[in-house]
């Protein structure tokens, strides 16, 4: 039986992508055990497979002093247990993880890249601080999985592990995304004070200065004189909303957007809207966006790897330049305009799936 670790810098990155891939590496055999630092409470799914799960005191700064302790607490683990495989995400944890191989050089690593912190055209200061510590760390990498090109093209040309991945992301559970009937998105736009006739557009993120909201409520300000019933309604918590809210004030916009907070209800919401909008500076392959796509909603995006991946062609959505709000608001006219033209390929979102994922991972291991 082999036995494999998953390694996260913190457990809400368990929680929100990997609890089916430890399920299935259960269900096909494997001992799997979790390291993370526990800032929410390990799915309850996992809590009844009996998988061991160690409180690793990681700190989001690679280069804080908790993270030395945190590395002697996987030297601890790796010596008692034994694991024949280690599986890391996240930057933090990714790092410390692999560097169990100083000692155990016989310990097979993988590591799932979620989007480099550096990226073609990004910032100079993401290349100068962390693509060398990708570099170095590759040679301690038995697999890397990237989940967007422009990654994969990096890691292969520039990184060069033992061997690379590419996947569609993470996967997604279909299921929990469907079409919902016209009477249930009218009963929800109620719920949020919405009109029957408003064009709604949706923003699933969290508010913070990489997901760049502040480029659709300029975009927004330009379009509320014409279209006054162009509505936004902005899901996600972060340290950004009060700021974001005086922008929308300032703007005279209260009218126009509505912050949602945390949101259970994702399916219903993307229903009872009419196009989905991300305007993020990186990103390594947004979910958000496959979300819509199961509802069969188009989307506006920035020119960002990831989102190019996603958003292949015109009845996916259009790309806009990162910071264009011109631009932006020109697209979101121009659904608003042509609310009955919309065309669909209904396997678009199907690469994307969790089945199809699990698959590839399997293949993977």
């Amino acid at each position: 039986m082999k036995k494999v670790l998953y390694i996260t810098t913190v457990s809400r990155t368990i929680n929100a992508f990997l609890v089916p891939h430890i399920e299935m590496l259960l269900d096909e055999g494997y001992e799997v055990d979790v390291a993370t630092c526990i800032d929410k409470p390990i799915n309850d799914k996992l809590i009844k497979r009996n998988i061991k799960i160690f409180n690793i005191p990681f700190a989001r700064n690679p280069l804080h002093r908790g993270n030395l302790k945190a590395f002697k607490e996987l030297i601890k683990i790796q010596k008692k247990e034994q694991y024949d495989i280690i599986h890391v995400h996240t930057p933090v944890a990714s790092v410390f993880g692999r560097l169990l191989k100083l000692r155990y050089p016989k310990l097979k690593t993988i590591y799932t890249a979620h989007g480099y912190h550096f990226l073609k055209g990004g910032p100079k200061i993401g290349w100068l601080a962390y693509y060398p510590i990708e570099k170095v760390m590759a040679r301690f990498t038995d697999v890397t999985i990237t989940i967007n090109q422009e990654d994969y093209d990096i890691t292969v040309n520039k990184l060069k592990p033992k061997k690379t991945y590419l996947m569609n992301g993470v996967g997604l559970d279909l299921s929990h995304y469907k079409i919902l009937p016209k009477e249930d998105n009218l009963k929800k736009r109620q719920e949020l004070g919405l009109e029957e006739d408003d064009f709604v557009i949706i923003m699933i993120a969290e508010l913070n200065e990489n997901k760049n909201q502040i480029q659709l409520i300029k975009a927004m300000e330009l379009l509320k004189d014409r279209y006054p019933n162009i509505k936004a309604l902005l899901v996600g918590e972060g340290h950004k909303l009060s700021e974001l809210q005086q922008e929308v004030s300032q703007r005279g916009l209260q009218n126009q957007i509505q912050f949602l907070g945390f949101r259970s209800d994702i399916n219903e919401l993307i229903n009872a809207s009419n196009i989905g909008v991300l305007l993020s500076y990186r990103e390594g392959l947004p979910r958000n966006l496959m979300e819509l796509m199961a509802c069969e909603k188009q989307v506006v995006v920035t020119d960002i790897r990831g989102c190019r991946d996603i958003v292949c062609d015109d009845t996916v959505g259009k790309i806009v330049k990162v910071g264009d709000y011109l631009q932006t608001a020109s697209c979101l006219e121009f659904y608003y305009l042509n609310q009955n033209n919309k065309t669909w390929d209904e396997c678009l979102v199907d690469k994307y799936s969790i089945k199809n994922i699990l698959e590839d991972l399997m293949a993977v291991y």
